[in-house]
């Protein structure tokens, strides 16, 4: 399609720069905006998100790479090639990890408001980093003559645009996950995005036709990883539902009658 832009600037690495932005841009006007918190609260949360998206990118290629060597240690070389579910587990790992030794002594509630917004930000992201998918000509489909068929400069034959399908999915997520988070602040977001994301991904991979490794017969690592997200999402809703949310009702009744 197209790999360059202007002939020189990788469509892809641009792509990904730009859902990197928007998810910031995002992230800031639902803080500063939304919420009105200070300044000085949220600068100690953006940037242990900058450092986590770093870590985060790291483990997307650490991750692709480990499943290169698994698959054949004879013949792996390193590649420059990045798994979604890679970069997630690192970059939210890294997060965790800062909010507990750092952020929350600066701010203890930004978890909690985090889980808001958190989820339509990575959705929008991942979506933009698709459009750059689909203008590389990578994480494409298998082959396919249907009306729907792409010929990328990287297929010999027309296939399955997956990458084009995932970033219709992830913006109507997203979209649907911000409004959630602007007008209802909803603390689910977090469970609809992992079991609809992650249904959605273990679907899409049975059309995938851009061979990455396996760990474990039958499925693909990304399907291995689409279930535990799915878990993870039914537990955390759970969780929220029977046990944290009458925790913080209680904290919010007790507090009211202490003053």
């Amino acid at each position: 399609m197209y790999p360059t832009i202007f002939g020189f600037l990788e469509s892809y690495t641009v792509m990904i720069v730009l859902g990197v932005i928007v998810a910031l841009a995002v992230f800031e006007i639902f803080f500063r905006k939304c919420l009105k918190e200070p300044g000085g609260k949220v600068y100690y949360v953006e940037l242990s998100l900058l450092i986590s998206i770093a870590i985060g990118i790291l483990g997307a290629y650490l991750t692709q790479n480990l499943y290169d060597f698994i698959q054949d240690p004879a013949h792996y070389s390193w590649s420059w090639t990045l798994t979604f579910y890679g970069g997630f587990i690192f970059g939210v790992g890294t997060f965790i990890i800062l909010y507990f030794v750092w952020v929350r002594k600066h701010y203890p509630d930004a978890l909690e408001k985090l889980f808001w917004i958190f989820p339509a930000c990575i959705a929008l992201a991942h979506a933009i980093g698709r459009i750059g998918c689909f203008m590389a000509g990578c994480c494409y489909g298998v082959e396919t003559h249907e009306w729907f068929g792409v010929h990328f400069h990287t297929t010999d034959t027309t296939v399955v645009p997956t990458n084009l399908f995932e970033a219709i999915f992830l913006f109507i997520l997203g979209g649907g996950l911000a409004f959630l988070a602007f007008k209802k602040k909803s603390p689910y977001g977090l469970s609809i995005y992992a079991v609809a994301y992650g249904v959605w991904r273990f679907s899409i991979e049975f059309v995938r036709g851009d061979y990455r490794g396996t760990f474990i017969p039958g499925i693909t690592p990304s399907q291995f990883w689409s279930i535990l997200l799915v878990l993870f999402g039914i537990g955390y809703f759970l969780f929220r539902f029977f046990y944290l949310n009458k925790r913080i009702a209680a904290k919010k009744e007790s507090d009211e009658t202490s003053n």
